[in-house]
């Protein structure tokens, strides 16, 4: 058990630096072309971040571990949505531009239905369900992207530049400049990015693979230990990035992160068992699909709901306060 928890904090560690580094990357991937950091959030850290879902419910899928699977995603997207972009919020209060109102969270919740309504026909997902899932999944990375290229962050630069104050512009380092060049040119940038998500998969792996050794030395059920320890254990790659993101006050990227990995969760990653297996679907985990369904749709009205556009602390905290009720509730039941 000592040894599991030393594992644990090892990949914890390498969580936070694969964070740091992929946060890095993006953003100079986001500003050398043009696009902006709430789309990088959306396509290429999304992606990156999702890769142990990936991993845990294809394996399980061809184990027969069906709930975990399905588990692991369920927990992992309601995770996403409640702690993370709560967390967020708490921090630094999170903009909700037009286009995530109008589009990127309207796709979340197609996404949802969608899952739903392929896994409840014949209570599984077959390979034509798999196939269905990872088109739609291409078309929405496809239509992030051009839109993406199209917008750039001229306007959100222009803004920045009209704030900050002109006595911080003026004392600036040639040493902090050279820093912030290097880590926008394109090789230091994808290097930055590859060497993140390598450190996410391996801290991902450690903790997942030890707190899963933890629970079951606790007796709990395969289902719990999959909308909890694992849920928890494979999104800890979107919680660390979107809460350094939010620290650094980059909430455009923070926000992308999680719609993004949740459009993937669904689209991507319960796409690719259904290549490799029939993977079951239990009806219990309808009433989680739409609680993640109402909660999504919450941001569009929070962006009505005090300071226009925006999710603020207290949207962030009724967020973390339901995501506990949820895991109290799971535990309970």
């Amino acid at each position: 058990m000592v040894l599991d928890l030393i594992f644990i904090v090892i990949g914890f560690a390498l969580l936070i630096f694969g964070a740091n580094f992929l946060v890095d990357g993006s953003c100079g991937i986001a500003r050398r072309f043009g696009m902006s950091d709430r789309v990088i959030g959306l396509t290429l850290v999304a992606v990156g971040t999702a890769a142990p879902e990936i991993v845990v419910s294809v394996s399980s899928a061809a184990s027969g571990y069906a709930d975990m699977a399905v588990g692991n995603v369920v927990g992992s997207c309601l995770a996403n949505l409640l702690l993370i972009l709560g967390l967020s919020a708490v921090i630094a209060p999170i903009r909700l531009t037009r286009q995530t109102q109008r589009f990127e969270v309207p796709a979340s919740i197609a996404a949802i239905g969608l899952l739903a309504l392929l896994a409840n026909l014949d209570g599984s997902l077959s390979l034509i369900d798999g196939i269905i899932l990872l088109i739609a999944f291409a078309a929405f990375m496809a239509r992030t992207i051009v839109v993406g290229m199209r917008e750039g962050d001229q306007e959100e630069d222009a803004e920045a530049d009209a704030d900050a104050p002109e006595l911080e512009k003026a004392v600036e380092s040639g040493i902090r400049a050279l820093i912030d060049r290097a880590r926008t040119h394109p090789l230091a940038a994808i290097v930055l990015i590859v060497a993140g998500i390598g450190l996410l998969k391996v801290g991902a792996d450690l903790t997942i693979d030890h707190a899963v050794s933890l629970a079951e030395s606790l007796g709990i059920s395969e289902r719990l230990i999959g909308i909890t320890v694992i849920a928890l254990g494979t999104c800890l790659p979107e919680l660390i990035t979107s809460v350094v993101a939010a620290l650094r006050g980059n909430t455009d990227l923070a926000v992308g992160n999680v719609v993004g990995s949740n459009v993937a969760n669904l689209l991507l990653v319960m796409g690719l068992p259904a290549l490799v297996t029939t993977v079951p679907y239990a009806a219990s985990y309808n009433p989680d699909l739409i609680l993640l369904a109402l909660a999504t749709a919450a941001l569009i009205a929070f962006a009505y709901i005090g300071p226009r556009h925006t999710m603020s602390r207290r949207n962030g905290i009724v967020f973390v306060l339901l995501y506990v009720a949820y895991i109290v509730a799971a535990a309970i039941m």
